[in-house]
């Protein structure tokens, strides 16, 4: 009897492939909002150029961060 499991495509990795039931929940971040983030974050540097891609992660790391604790402080399931 052979048994199929599942391919490489459709088995989890234990690099967080699959989120968890609060980061499912968060609202994503918009293009603008991840842009204007970075734009700041790139001002706060003094203008330093060459770290674009440095900027917009961190701003969008940041952002749904803002987003998943946010999920703690408003709605039904708030934590007081």
């Amino acid at each position: 009897m052979n048994l199929v499991v599942g391919t490489p495509a459709t088995v989890p990795s234990a690099t967080g492939a699959i989120p968890s039931a609060v980061e499912s929940l968060a609202i994503d971040p918009t293009h603008e909002d991840i842009a204007r983030r970075a734009y700041q974050l790139y001002e706060e540097r003094g203008g330093e150029h060459g770290r674009d891609w440095e900027d917009w992660f961190q701003a969008e790391r940041e952002l749904r961060l803002l987003g998943i604790q946010g999920l703690a402080t408003e709605g039904p399931y708030a934590v007081a």
